[in-house]
């Protein structure tokens, strides 16, 4: 995961880099999302192997040093390396049989000093048989390294489950079609992207350099130019959180991925820069553990949307503009912590809407179906879904039974099998607050 030159240096001969504590967040979530990826897949105890592939594909120097030089923290490459290696210990414990991870790494950093760092520091860590057989290096930019590294992928027998940690400093080193790419030709890819989007609306105006640099990124067409200065001269606020929530869409929409998670992560310092930690993925069920870690680190994270369902469509366009309008048609929100209030807000939230959507719809459907459906668009787990329809559940608002029949008489108990219908009344939803 490289860093801004300017502030990560690494050079053979001399101490890593400190790290900030936000880059340690980070590198929290990559390890907790690697360890229950692993548990997820290979919870079927009759899978005796799991292919994987994981690409690095702004990698750094591997790894890190306290503020005083006394301690070492490893960087990605090795939180990786380690985390599978532990994973497959781990599940193996009491077992005769062996079950392996056959996983594939790639390691890709452009910058020479960087790139000397980590292979002096994988070589000292790994045999060099390993080199060339299942860890590959690649000193060169991400963008001219990822077609060949999508071949090799494809061509591995057992799948195409690739996770790609993409750890840009800024936001135009990914653009959008690369991301496209990624999920047109890797069936079962996931990528953790962090995306500087102060950076960018600061920079943003409607200039040519601006419009050009935007145009790179494929986000160009997300953004209102024509109204671009009116919404600016409505204040700082107004203006980051619409221009945010286009980003976002424009991001979203265009890598392809069906779910995401998006959240904010603000640097400490005196003039700490927002930036957006991303979850991409074609699978409601790796947003749902990607969303269960943004809960359990609540300290770490923030959106600013809605609390229960939201709608990246609610940006800024000029034909709204509140001097025309004589009101915003977009929601400002307040920053969403991932705290007990916050869970609160969104069961009281989602029951209130989801209950009377379920009705609305007059159909019976899978609860499968409900999840897949706002599964990115909430801010909640499935388990806290499944919550927020018990008082419809138990009330008999909404009818639920298993697949072969079975009444559920709570919330907490829905497979995502288990048919949903609305009843013959219309529901009257009371949440106490």
């Amino acid at each position: 995961m490289t860093k801004r030159s300017d502030k990560y240096l690494w050079c053979v001969g001399s101490k890593p880099p400190p790290i900030d504590p936000h880059s340690q967040v980070k590198h929290q979530i990559v390890q907790r999302y690697l360890e229950r990826y692993v548990h997820v897949l290979m919870s079927n105890f009759l899978m005796e192997k799991l292919t994987l592939s994981i690409v690095d594909g702004f990698a750094g120097g591997g790894e890190y040093s306290s503020d005083d030089g006394t301690e070492y923290y490893d960087g990605s490459p090795l939180i990786a390396l380690r985390t599978i290696r532990e994973q497959e210990a781990i599940m193996n414990v009491g077992r005769t049989k062996q079950r392996r991870i056959d996983a594939r790494y790639y390691f890709v950093e452009k910058l020479k000093p960087h790139f000397d760092y980590l292979e002096h520091l994988l070589s000292a860590r790994l045999p060099a048989e390993r080199f060339g057989n299942d860890v590959f290096l690649f000193e060169n930019a991400f963008q001219n390294v990822v077609d060949n590294v999508i071949q090799d992928i494809r061509r591995r027998a057992g799948g195409e489950r690739a996770i790609f940690l993409l750890d840009q400093y800024a936001y135009d080193q990914v653009p959008a079609p690369l991301l496209k790419k990624i999920f047109n030709e890797v069936k079962g890819a996931e990528v953790i992207l962090t995306f500087n989007v102060d950076s960018l609306i600061s920079f943003l105006s409607d200039t040519k350099i601006s419009r050009k640099k935007l145009d790179e990124t494929g986000l160009s067409r997300y953004i209102d130019w024509d109204g671009l200065q009116a919404l600016k001269d409505q204040g700082p606020m107004v203006w980051r959180a619409a221009i945010q929530r286009n980003l976002a869409r424009g991001l979203i929409e265009s890598s392809g991925a069906l779910h995401y998670t998006i959240f904010y992560i603000t640097p400490m310092g005196s003039t700490p820069w927002t930036y957006w930690l991303i979850h991409l993925s074609n699978s409601y069920k790796a947003r749902d553990v990607m969303m269960e870690l943004h809960w359990e680190m609540a300290n770490h994270f923030s959106h600013y949307l809605e609390p229960d369902i939201y709608s990246l469509n609610l940006g800024y366009q000029a034909k709204s503009d509140s001097n025309a309008t004589r009101q915003i048609e977009f929601d400002l929100g307040e920053a969403h912590y991932f705290d007990e209030v916050a869970s609160r807000k969104t069961s009281s939230g989602l029951t209130q809407k989801l209950i009377p959507a379920i009705y609305d719809s007059g159909e019976s459907r899978p609860f499968g179906h409900w999840l897949e459906t706002i599964g990115s668009s909430t801010p909640a787990t499935a388990g806290m879904i499944r919550q927020a329809l018990d008082p419809g559940i138990r009330s008999g608002d909404i009818i639920a039974r298993s697949k072969d029949g079975a009444l559920r008489k709570r919330g907490g108990s829905l497979k995502p099998t288990d048919i949903l219908s609305p009843s013959s009344q219309r529901p009257f939803i009371f949440v106490p607050r």
